[in-house]
């Protein structure tokens, strides 16, 4: 079970980091939008729309709604996101994650698919959806991800997303 957890913590934090982080270099934590944030997907670059899908998973994962991330990835990766919302919402939280550090390692791109590499840092909690109240500590993981893109008719959406978490989650 604790292996399920840290695997579903990782994706999660994979996704939040991606959709708030943007550029090479590390972010600041003041640069980087909050979950609740709303702002249209920007699928114009493999960058650009590994950034949005971050943002829009994290709002999906702060409201319990998989629907606000659809736009920016592709629907085998909603099933993905959803059951994860789901098994979520069975166990009486939500998760508030925020991205902290976001750095590009490599980028592949071709006409119809790109992969990108990527360093994130997160912070998460959990709460409690009815009362918004925080359930537990703000934990923290840092991950080396891998981002599956491919090119449809709106621009660029994450297919896939590999995460490999760097160390315990704290």
């Amino acid at each position: 079970m604790n292996h399920v957890r840290t695997r579903l913590l990782t994706v999660a934090l994979v996704v939040s980091l991606v959709l708030t982080g943007g550029c090479s270099a590390g972010m600041d934590s003041a640069d980087v939008p909050g979950a609740l944030e709303s702002s249209s997907a920007n699928l114009s670059t493999p960058e650009d729309a590994v950034l949005s899908y971050l943002s829009a998973v994290s709002r999906a994962y702060a409201t319990g709604d998989s629907e606000v991330a659809s736009q920016t990835m592709t629907p085998e990766e909603g099933v993905r996101i959803d059951s994860y919302i789901q098994f979520n919402a069975q166990q009486q939280r939500g998760i508030e994650q925020r991205l902290r550090s976001f750095t590009v390692g490599t980028l592949s791109e071709e006409s119809t698919q790109a992969v990108l590499t990527a360093s994130e840092e997160w912070t998460y909690r959990y709460f409690v959806p009815e009362t918004g109240e925080y359930s537990g500590p703000e934990l923290s993981a840092s991950y080396e991800t891998t981002y599956t893109l491919v090119r449809v008719d709106r621009g660029w959406v994450v297919a896939v997303v590999e995460a490999s978490s760097r160390g315990e989650v704290k």
